[in-house]
């Protein structure tokens, strides 16, 4: 055992077990002490002999003293109930903050949880619509009468609509997540309401580009 584990004391010679000394610790120490002397004074005053006047006197002085010293463990000993009384409150109100934080770090996580659920629903979100342009992409390439650049047309306004869905939606995620104070959540969602808005105006002047071609190629034929 080290010192400092010997003496229950921390850095600075403070006792580690609580504010304001070790009221605990010092107060069962305290009864010991007063509780041995006691022993000691009446185990002193039951052996003196009675066979004399002095021998009777002295008994006599040493019974009061071990009366006084019985007195003393009386005071320790009420010393160390209520330093208990106190530890007990302790207990129970650190116990009660425990237990208030284990509330809220289940609440922050439900709610962390929540948003990073909604998050991953963007995600699968824009992976469907990333699906979704490669296929029209594909399909503009393949297309060559105005019928079929028509459809194209009609798939990237569908494309565009399900796009303008989704930024709004990482906008309204992204606030809800600074007001969450969860950062870097909300830096993601709004990277992503970016990116997607950028691709949004992106397909937006690719749309009106080939509508103008299907628009021009029915007036020629007009």
């Amino acid at each position: 055992m080290s010192k400092r584990e010997k003496n229950g004391r921390g850095v600075g010679g403070k006792d580690d077990h609580g504010k304001g000394g070790g009221e605990l610790a010092e107060a069962a120490r305290a009864l010991e002490r007063e509780l041995l002397r006691f022993e000691e004074l009446a185990e002193g005053a039951r052996r003196l002999s009675l066979d004399t006047r002095k021998g009777i006197e002295r008994a006599a002085k040493s019974t009061t003293e071990a009366a006084e010293a019985q007195q003393r463990v009386s005071v320790a000993l009420g010393s160390l109930i209520a330093a208990i009384a106190g530890a007990r409150e302790r207990h129970e109100a650190t116990a009660r903050a425990l237990a208030a934080r284990g509330e809220e770090i289940k609440r922050r996580a439900e709610q962390l949880g929540e948003l990073f659920q909604r998050f991953g629903a963007l995600g699968e979100e824009g992976r469907g619509i990333n699906a979704l342009v490669q296929e029209t992409a594909a399909r503009q390439r393949e297309a060559t009468t105005p019928e079929q650049v028509g459809e194209v047309v009609a798939a990237m306004d569908e494309v565009e609509g399900r796009m303008g869905r989704l930024a709004e939606e990482a906008r309204e995620l992204a606030q809800a997540a600074m007001a969450a104070g969860i950062v870097d959540l909300a830096e993601q969602a709004d990277g992503m309401r970016q990116q997607v808005s950028a691709m949004r105006n992106k397909v937006g002047l690719l749309r009106k580009g080939m509508s103008a071609r299907v628009q021009g190629g029915r007036a020629g034929r007009g």
